[in-house]
């Protein structure tokens, strides 16, 4: 009796386990945080699985997608501030090995199938960054679904073909994928007369994609000099397949056969690197697109109604050159002043440098001159144009001037010619050259030294060259602007505009200790608004700002910016 008494006294006694309650998620974004927190250092195992089971359910759930996926996006989503996520940087966060990461690599290419990811593939080096359209649909609690074009006629044909060109110069679609892509559209189109003219020839697939890329240049840029460095863009690593250059250069492809393109013509000569669509091909296949007008060069420049005003905060001496220099680009006067000029002898061509320090407004002062002076632009990457063929570069640099005189004359407002972060050119010529190298920059710099003096447009180039501007250059510019790291007080003001909840203590504060750019400072900004976004609190901590701007400082500081 006594040790029955004894036994209920110890179950009476024993300690009751306490139940722990986790109240289920309200967001998707609150139960990716939750996962991200549980993950850490978790290798992913079963307890983390365990622990996580009520948020990965309710995301998968909520978003369409696997549970592995749904973990896998809670991890990228994390690290979404970043434009080249790796894997080995989920590895290292999960702590585990980034051959357990590749195993899971079919959801991560799921993921990428879903448009959740983009991934960048450019020699061998693989990563991914999570499109800002996809942060606002989780932002809005709910799952990403992609807009497709409207295919309904060539116009939008080419329209959307443009979409993938661009996601190939990003490196983020390949060409397989082109080409499936392109199969797909041409079938949204069958009954258009580019469709059926295309299904007459009997091309192969990639004859067929070949011919389309070239139709995108003559529509997209009217571009009847194609060039192999424009052709090398269709390709992966921008590397044109042996097989297609030496077929072109002998004009043995079957668009030859066909009449489909022809050698471009020069001085009475054919030109063997060069290649246009034959006025049979144009005619037959585009006739729409002709009678729209699409193809005129006006196409692919950046218009200036497309251009978002933001306010620019400059030094005292930037101040006025770029006010005054706006005051003259405007219409009536920009014509009035080249009136006069061209009365007293002298060039009508205005151009003009813009240098200093990266990150200091250079180029979005191009941009908000055009805005307010109504000019659109021609952007010119200087680097994309060299090409590694010996005369090719020079030709393309001449192709840049003939386009622009040619948009000039079908303009009724000249746009500005923008050659962005220009430093390849602008630099001390080599005296003596004996490399091909050395001798195709010197080469490159006469033919723009030239076009300058006869220039009758607007030219702006932008530089973080200060102390090596070739001389010849330097005369040839009208107006020439230097751009200073802003002072503490415009560093304040700019504080001010990016993060408009800040107070004017913490601005002051923030200007006074981190000698930042206007570019290194929106930066700050834009990951602070990402982790407002993930987090939900919009709140300015001074402590969590200032240790950004550190990071940013490290990264300035061993990784080179522009050329």
């Amino acid at each position: 009796m006594r040790e029955l008494k004894n036994s209920r006294l110890k179950k009476e006694t024993k300690p009751r386990k306490t139940r722990i309650t986790v109240s289920p998620p309200t967001s998707i974004l609150e139960a990716f945080e939750r996962i991200v927190e549980l993950a850490e250092d978790s290798n992913l195992d079963s307890n983390f699985l365990k622990k996580a089971a009520p948020q990965i359910s309710y995301a998968s759930e909520k978003l369409g997608i696997s549970e592995q996926q749904t973990i896998l996006l809670a991890l990228f989503v994390d690290k979404s501030e970043s434009s080249r996520i790796l894997i080995s940087e989920i590895a290292e966060y999960i702590g585990c090995s980034t051959t357990r990461i590749l195993r899971l690599s079919k959801d991560v290419d799921a993921l990428v199938e879903l448009k959740y990811l983009k991934v960048s593939k450019s020699q061998r080096n693989v990563s991914y960054r999570m499109p800002w359209e996809v942060i606002e649909a989780l932002k809005n609690d709910s799952p990403f679904i992609p807009i497709k074009g409207e295919i309904s006629d060539t116009a939008s044909f080419f329209d959307e073909f443009a979409k993938l060109m661009k996601e190939k110069e990003d490196d983020e679609i390949t060409y397989d994928k082109i080409m499936e892509h392109t199969e797909e559209m041409l079938e949204a189109i069958r009954d258009s007369t580019f469709a059926k003219e295309l299904r007459k020839y009997d091309l192969c697939g990639d004859e067929r994609i070949l011919f389309i890329f070239m139709a995108y240049l003559y529509v997209e840029n009217d571009d009847n000099c194609i060039g192999f460095h424009d052709i090398d863009n269709l390709y992966d690593n921008c590397d044109i397949p042996t097989w297609c250059k030496r077929e072109l250069r002998k004009g043995d492809s079957e668009l030859f056969y066909y009449k489909l393109i022809e050698f471009v013509n020069e001085d009475g000569m054919a030109r063997t690197d060069s290649f246009k669509l034959t006025d049979h091909a144009k005619e037959t296949m585009l006739p729409e697109i002709q009678s729209k007008n699409i193809g005129k060069s006006q196409k692919g420049l950046i218009k200036y109604d497309s251009l978002t005003a933001k306010e620019l905060i400059y030094n005292s001496n930037e101040k006025s050159n770029i006010e005054e220099l706006t005051s003259i680009l405007t219409q009536g006067r920009f014509q009035g002043v080249q009136e006069r000029l061209q009365k007293a002898g002298m060039r009508k061509g205005f151009c003009c440098l813009f240098y200093g320090a990266p990150g200091t407004g250079k180029t979005e002062t191009v941009y908000q001159i055009a805005r307010k002076t109504g000019r659109n632009i021609m952007k010119v990457d200087v680097d994309k144009v060299k090409s590694c063929w010996v005369g090719e570069s020079e030709k393309n640099i001449k192709a840049i001037f003939d386009r622009y005189r040619n948009i000039c004359q079908n303009s009724d407002l000249v746009p500005i010619l923008l050659f962005n972060e220009a430093d390849a050119v602008l630099g001390v010529r080599m005296e003596g050259a004996a490399r091909a190298v050395d001798k195709m920059e010197n080469s490159i710099q006469n033919i723009i030294l030239q076009e300058m003096e006869s220039l009758e447009g607007i030219m702006i180039a932008t530089t973080n060259l200060t102390n090596n501007l070739d001389k010849a250059f330097e005369r040839r510019f009208l107006y020439k602007v230097r751009y200073e790291k802003p002072t503490v007080e415009a560093r304040k003001k700019i504080w001010e505009i990016m993060l408009p909840a800040i107070s004017e203590e913490s601005a002051q504060i923030l200007a006074g200790k981190f000698d930042m750019s206007g570019g290194e400072i929106e930066n700050i900004a834009r990951k602070h608004t990402v982790n407002a976004i993930l987090s939900g609190d919009e709140s300015i901590d001074l402590t969590k700002i200032s240790e950004m701007c550190l990071k940013e400082r490290i990264v300035s500081k061993t990784q080179r910016v522009g050329f």
